[in-house]
């Protein structure tokens, strides 16, 4: 390692007399960015009228962070409770809700798994293929359905625009390293772009299954005929790794092999003042899970298919923009230890926004969804954003949203947990109002919001049962605020070191009613959360980014982490530092699973134009 910051600090000499002929001023955000998740009718972030977070992919560059999940983790409201490390496995939850209740989306395709929440961040997608990351945090189902009760994470890729290639490497402690490369080719209408990675370590843990080796492909294609656009992705990830302590403190040797393979195509259609954009999606996951009981490897085997075909038509007129369109998707499941299962959904939604002016814009829509299994729900939801002055939005929005159980809960049974096939969707009305501050040298936010749940599915038992069983229990009022913001000195100061200063807070405080029961989960969510971030600029191209986050759960440990990562920038290539856990915290964010102590890696990217 030392002599990794050698190679450096050398550069860093060796290159400073260029640097300094340099720009010496880079901006690593955007102010106003178009939003596309939290509403069918695409936004600029300004007019959002709910909680939108947006990770640009600038800012992706320089977070020390290889995968998604690490990247969730610097986002106030975000709720990571990770499962080893890079990676590997994490539950994501926002504002209270369990990580069954988020929705993850990729380019806007649903990719959540109908087994199990655990692997909802499973994704193909390697970060270099990442355009940015939006996260509405709040209800999103009168627009995408099931399990968006907390809010929506949508990963979005980026389009292709000319020919490129680069390849990246790094290495680091516990046997790490990461490489890979990505191509990318545009000629006339057609443009591709293609990428792969490997991320590998020993493990962290010395004589545990902590080690992990995670293999990521993905694709995307675009043709342009006119003002019409056709695009096809695909993704494959294989991911086989110790689960040490995963799941059981009792019997700790544990170990799991998954594969998510995504496919997806859509289209953008214009006609005049209207837009149809079908499309279509298959995801399949496979997990091997094996667990040592008594010396004896007991392993499960699942198999899930989720198939999709979906249309939206936006249409645009003097009234306004309406988006209607209609979905129908199959779930189909084969399990050593759920059995064989399947079931449909069919849903229909209405999406409209009203501009009273330029100011004053109202959105309201419903869903109405079939499930085989459940029939009929309605979801309604409405909203509405003021500017009150240049920069400054008043936004509030009230909107029903639910969850459906996932096959887990329905089928799995053992003499420590028990599934319930009679088992409903959950249900909560939830409302929100706040200020957003859009400036060029602050940008801040602030928002209060409740839910009130119903039917919420927990593992619970009366007192003196050993077992655990899923019931819909629980009703569960959650209520809380956040407030945040970003302070940018070189907009007002003549100053060069200096570019960013940021931090965010976030308290809950939930109210759960559970008959009287024991609940296993009752009381698993953060009461506080801090998020600190400094980006420093040393040099003209020599930037460092510090992420601190302090979390307190309602029970359990509370914990401050700090990682940072040096990025120095040339032309083609850059060469970076990055330590995670830098003060070497002790700590436990989900399971019985500690996360490991400083880790620090080094290395370098080339791209070539």
């Amino acid at each position: 390692m030392y002599r990794i910051y050698a190679i450096i600090l050398i550069l860093v000499l060796a290159g400073n007399a260029t640097l300094m002929a340099q720009e010496n001023h880079v901006q690593y955000y955007e102010l106003d960015p178009v939003v596309v998740t939290g509403s069918r009718i695409s936004y600029r972030l300004s007019a959002s009228a709910g909680s939108v977070s947006v990770i640009s992919r600038e800012e992706i560059a320089i977070l020390p962070a290889d995968n998604i999940s690490d990247i969730l983790e610097h986002v106030n409201g975000v709720d990571v409770r990770r499962r080893g490390a890079h990676g590997v496995q994490a539950d994501v939850g926002i504002r209270g809700g369990s990580y069954e209740q988020t929705l993850i989306m990729v380019d806007g395709v649903t990719v959540s798994d109908p087994q199990t929440g655990h692997h909802n961040m499973d994704l193909p997608v390697n970060l270099n293929d990442i355009e940015r990351i939006e996260i509405v945090k709040g209800p999103a189902a009168r627009i995408y359905g099931p399990n968006a009760m907390g809010g929506v994470i949508n990963i979005i890729t980026r389009d292709v625009n000319g020919n490129s290639f680069g390849v990246h490497g790094a290495y680091g402690e516990y046997g790490y390293y990461n490489m890979g490369a990505q191509a990318e080719m545009s000629s006339g209408k057609i443009s591709n772009r293609l990428s792969a990675s490997r991320r590998y370590s020993s493990g962290y843990l010395e004589g545990k299954d902590t080690d992990f080796d995670i293999k990521t492909i993905n694709y995307k294609g675009i043709l342009k005929n006119g003002s019409n656009k056709f695009k096809l992705g695909m993704g494959f990830s294989d991911k086989d790794f110790g689960a040490y302590k995963f799941y059981s403190d009792i019997f700790p040797d544990q170990r799991e092999k998954t594969e998510t393979f995504l496919l997806y195509g859509n289209a953008e259609l214009k006609m005049a003042d209207m837009e149809i954009m079908p499309r279509i999606h298959w995801r399949r996951h496979k997990d091997e899970f094996k667990i040592n009981i008594n010396e004896m490897w007991n392993i499960n085997d699942h198999r899930t298919d989720v198939l999709g075909v979906q249309v939206n038509t936006l249409i645009t007129s003097g009234l306004g923009s309406t988006s209607i369109g209609g979905e129908a998707e199959l779930e189909d499941m084969e399990s050593s230890s759920l059995g064989d299962h399947d079931r449909w959904r069919q849903s229909v939604f209405l999406e409209h926004k009203l501009y009273l002016s330029d100011r004053l814009t109202i959105g309201m829509g419903a869903s109405a969804v079939h499930y085989s299994s459940w029939g009929w729900e309605y979801w309604p939801g409405a909203d509405m954003s003021i500017e009150l002055t240049d920069g400054l939005t008043w936004f509030t929005s009230f909107e029903k949203s639910f969850r459906v159980p996932t096959y887990t809960e329905l089928y799995y049974f053992t003499p420590a947990n028990q599934g319930n096939p009679d088992l409903k969707p959950e249900k909560a009305w939830t409302g929100e109002t706040g200020l957003r501050w859009l400036t060029d040298g602050v940008t801040a936010d602030f928002s209060l919001f409740y839910r009130d749940s119903e039917d919420v599915i927990d593992w619970s038992r009366r007192p003196g049962e050993t077992a655990w069983q899923a019931r819909n229990i629980a009703t569960v009022r959650t209520k809380g605020g956040e407030v945040g913001g970003t302070f940018y000195p070189q907009s007002f100061f003549n100053t060069q070191w200096l570019s960013s200063v940021g931090v965010a807070y976030t308290y809950l405080d939930s109210d759960r009613s559970t008959q009287g029961m024991e609940s296993k989960y009752a009381l698993d969510y953060l009461r506080h959360q801090i998020n600190g971030s400094v980006v420093l600029t040393w040099l003209p191209l020599l930037k460092q980014v510090i992420k601190a986050r302090y979390e307190k759960r309602m029970v359990g440990d509370n914990y401050t982490v700090v990682d940072t990562r040096l990025t120095y920038t040339f032309p083609n290539y850059e060469v970076f530092l990055e330590a995670t856990n830098l003060f070497n915290e002790k700590y436990i964010e989900s399971g019985f699973t500690p996360m490991p102590d400083r880790w620090i890696m080094g290395g370098m990217k080339f791209n070539w134009d």
